[in-house]
């Protein structure tokens, strides 16, 4: 029996990315409608929606990519 070949950095990376931006976008545009949503209800700009989405896209990928550097480390 051969021994299945180990996945490589690279495609880790490029994969915990793909996710990252996937989820981040889908998250981001439920906060992104809940901060319109705010500012619609105060009648004035309260918050910013596009900052909320662009911190959620930016957790999102780096919560990916740690989580898949984390299983490397740790030799999965």
């Amino acid at each position: 029996m051969s021994t299945p070949p180990k996945k490589r950095l690279g495609a880790r990376m490029i994969r915990a990315i793909f996710n990252g931006v996937a989820l981040g976008i889908l998250g981001g545009a439920g906060i992104y409608i809940l901060a319109q949503g705010v500012d619609t209800l105060a009648g004035s700009p309260v918050l910013n929606p596009t900052a909320f989405l662009l911190i959620i896209l930016g957790g999102s990928i780096t919560a990916s990519v740690g989580i898949e550097l984390s299983k490397d480390l740790a030799g999965e």
